[in-house]
């Protein structure tokens, strides 16, 4: 029993164990009754004289059912969920062992297709230290300037190349004069 639950719990489920089942027999029994005086009354003159009871007797039956639902829930709970479980384990492991190959296969696919970048139509740009102005990647001098666009300041710390107005650099932070 969990901590949280009411320490009445246990004789609460219990009575309700009793009463939900004896409320559901006193409506059957009522409903029988109802409808044994409506089934007999055919081929008489006569108007079934308890057919009041089904309609006591129905009611009483779904009381009873609803009230047994709360005093068993817990008990056909785990009863289901101790049947259900060691299907729905094997049936993950039967897909598992199905789809090890097929997923091992998408995830390369993926990882390949992360690391390769962009698309292969994409087109690289590079920006003008001097103008701004686009220009593809391979380029070695801007299109509009003539500036070269290759890192070409070595760093006097630690040897990185840095474009070729940069004034501090991009590996070390070091000025770069």
């Amino acid at each position: 029993m969990s901590p949280h639950s009411d320490p009445r719990h246990t004789e609460t489920r219990a009575v309700l164990r009793i009463v939900g089942p004896g409320v559901a027999l006193v409506g059957l029994i009522f409903t029988i009754v109802g409808l044994g005086s409506f089934f007999s009354s055919f081929g008489t003159f006569e108007g079934p004289r308890h057919f009041w009871c089904t309609f006591i007797g129905l009611p009483l039956i779904g009381i009873g059912v609803a009230v047994s639902k709360f005093a068993f829930m817990g008990a056909i709970t785990r009863y289901v969920a101790d049947e259900v479980a060691p299907v729905g384990k094997d049936v993950v492991n039967y897909m598992a062992e199905g789809t090890r190959g097929a997923v091992r296969d998408l995830a390369a696919a993926v990882g390949e297709g992360l690391r390769s970048g962009e698309p292969a139509h994409a087109v690289r740009i590079v920006q003008c230290h001097k103008c701004n102005a686009d220009n593809e990647v391979p380029a070695s001098f801007c299109k509009a300037c003539g500036a070269p666009l290759a890192k070409t300041k070595p760093c006097h710390n630690c040897g990185e190349r840095n474009d070729p107005d940069a004034r501090f650099c991009d590996n070390c932070g070091t000025a770069v004069g």
